[in-house]
């Protein structure tokens, strides 16, 4: 996940991606704490992905005005060439016709057009974009993308150029999903052929030279004594050669050889049963507040969220009071390196780069002009 925001409980929006395509991932840009993008290649194809959040109605006309020209300023960014979706609370109604917006709206939307409709639609065909989950006719619940009371509307839009308009297969509401108590979960379905890449394998195997101590020492001695007789005369080079492969072979023999990989980073490696039964219990008495929002289903749900947060904060508590003990012996030093590795390596948004550009800031997927840069 990479997100971007500056306050606590305000704004702030980020971007998911399967664990499957994190390596496929070649770019981030953070625009504000509104907007964010992320630039995937999957295959020979480019994909921009971006999330905002707009300000909502109320605010004042420079901050919805600075927001907009963020925006344009990322989507100018995004060569024409590669494919651009922009999944947006917008905080704007465009209304359920497409009179005068044909080319932007598909005709199936909900509720009324406002004032901060007119500026989604500016700025859709400024740029030649379209609401996707506007060109699909759906039932009013697949529709609507918020509902707080009796208020329902439809704020939340997936926007994506014209010329892939058919690579939009669906584009719907799911509002069965407990995702928020009043946004509802959105999903769009795009067609891509993907073959997966096959990456070199970056194992470094490694003799297990820590440990060398005790018992195998001595039978690493006995080893190396066992062996023909060293020899000395001739040249250095060679002897040199020989003693050292020599020595290696019996490492390896003795201590043994690393599998290349390092171990597997857990983020939650204070997680338990405890902590696992009070999650669980947490998510369905929110089911049960979904379907049913009374006085029993909240009460039930309040405790429920209280009992998970006690049993990680008492989790993640033990764990810690473990660590920092070992930290505090000879044993924990090399731990010490390895969490401010961790830490450096969490604040970095990709490890190495996997891609060249060409003149027009355009990502290279195409074997032969790679080679041509």
């Amino acid at each position: 996940m990479w997100y971007t925001g500056k306050t606590r409980n305000r704004n702030g929006v980020a971007i998911i991606v399967d664990g499957n395509l994190k390596d496929e991932v070649v770019e981030i840009k953070r625009k504000s704490d509104r907007i964010i993008l992320v630039k995937l290649m999957i295959d020979e194809e480019t994909f921009n992905i971006i999330s905002t959040y707009a300000p909502q109605i109320g605010l004042e006309e420079s901050t919805k005005k600075a927001f907009w020209e963020d925006l344009e300023e990322i989507v100018q960014g995004v060569p024409l060439g590669e494919k651009l979706f922009i999944g947006a609370d917008l905080n704007g109604h465009v209304g359920s016709t497409n009179e005068g917006f044909e080319r932007v709206h598909g005709g199936y939307g909900y509720g009324v057009k406002n004032e901060d409709g007119e500026s989604i639609f500016d700025f859709a065909v400024a740029y030649d974009l379209i609401l996707a989950n506007t060109f699909f006719k759906k039932r009013e619940s697949y529709l609507i993308t918020f509902s707080s009371g009796p208020n329902k509307s439809q704020i939340d839009f997936v926007m994506t150029r014209k010329v892939d308009r058919a690579v939009c297969k669906d584009c719907k509401v799911l509002p069965g999903e407990c995702l928020v108590s009043q946004h509802k979960l959105m999903v769009v379905n795009v067609g891509v052929k993907w073959r997966k890449q096959k990456y070199r394998s970056n194992k470094c195997i490694k003799t297990r030279w820590w440990n060398f101590n005790g018992g195998k020492m001595a039978l690493f001695k006995d080893k190396m004594l066992q062996g023909d007789p060293w020899r000395v005369e001739g040249e250095p080079n060679m002897i040199w050669d020989e003693m050292a492969s020599r020595i290696r072979n019996t490492a390896r023999e003795v201590l043994g050889e690393s599998r290349g990989r390092g171990p597997p980073t857990k983020e939650t490696w204070w997680w338990n049963e405890e902590v696992q039964q009070a999650i669980k219990a947490k998510k369905e008495c929110y089911k049960r507040l979904h379907k049913c929002r009374n006085e029993d289903n909240y009460k039930c749900f309040r405790q429920a969220r209280k009992d998970a947060k006690k049993a990680v904060r008492e989790a993640r508590g033990k764990a810690c009071e473990g660590l920092y003990q070992k930290l505090e012996t000879k044993d924990g030093e090399k731990d010490i390196y390895r969490i401010a590795k961790q830490r450096e390596r969490r604040t970095k948004d990709l490890i190495r780069i996997k891609c060249i550009k060409d003149e027009a800031d355009r990502v290279l997927v195409k074997e032969d002009e790679i080679n041509e840069r």
